[in-house]
């Protein structure tokens, strides 16, 4: 399990789902298919009807929440994580982030 967050300024709309994929695929441990063909939490089915994978290559900006999984794409950064409820369910396992962003040293107090 990998937690994501990245920079996305300057890239395509598209570049941005295939990243998206990526780190769903990298959450969960398995592969979440392709924008065409979506699986499992890519495949989900945002209020319009378009999935959710769709969404990010068409519009590069989403804000999803389902309790469980955290995705929001947009203009500057992806962040593809488990919610905090989900954390503690799973008994608060640890597993890696894969970030752009640093942390600053106020972070670390």
């Amino acid at each position: 399990m990998k937690a994501t967050h990245k920079y996305t300024e300057g890239k395509t709309n598209r570049q941005k789902a295939n990243m998206a994929l990526k780190a769903m695929s990298n959450l969960q441990g398995f592969d979440n298919g392709t924008i065409s063909n979506p699986n499992d939490l890519a495949s989900s089915v945002m209020e319009d009807g378009r999935t959710l994978i769709a969404t990010i290559a068409q519009d590069g900006y989403v804000r999803y929440n389902d309790g469980w999984n955290i995705v929001e794409v947009d203009d500057f950064c992806l962040y593809v994580d488990f919610t905090g409820f989900a954390v503690k369910e799973m008994g608060n396992p640890e597993y890696e982030i894969d970030s752009d962003f640093q942390e600053s040293e106020a972070d670390e107090i």
